[in-house]
């Protein structure tokens, strides 16, 4: 991919492939050739919920997440996963990338939507 429309496409893309998921919000923001941010609000046919926010930077073919929040929870709002990169846990080898997973926090690099999306679906069929 070399541009923000690209990306953002294919994002559409994958999305549109989910199965059994309510789109509660899907908001993509083009702020230039180099700049866009994303948020998309997607309820799971379990009720669980999977919040994405990205802010993404472009340059030279280059991408960069400047931040981004990838956030999974359960029907009753506990935790799942959330991967993001606030820098508020400099003990993590990956600082300032970092994964929650409930009540723990755990080296992790940004995994990029088409994984997370992955991961939710491992989880939800992993509960049977």
């Amino acid at each position: 991919m070399r541009s923000i429309v690209e990306y953002l496409e294919r994002v559409q893309i994958l999305i549109k492939e989910l199965s059994r998921v309510e789109i509660e919000r899907y908001e993509e923001q083009v702020l230039s050739e180099e700049r866009g941010n994303l948020r998309i609000r997607l309820r799971f046919f379990d009720n669980s919920l999977l919040e994405i926010s990205e802010a993404i930077h472009i340059m030279k073919e280059t991408f960069t997440w400047l931040s981004y929040r990838y956030h999974y929870q359960n029907p009753d709002g506990s935790i799942i996963f959330r991967y993001d990169n606030t820098p508020h846990h400099p003990d993590v080898d990956t600082y300032p990338d970092h994964k929650h997973v409930g009540e723990s926090v755990i080296n992790a690099a940004r995994p990029g939507i088409e994984k997370v999306l992955s991961e939710v679906k491992e989880h939800i069929k992993s509960k049977g």
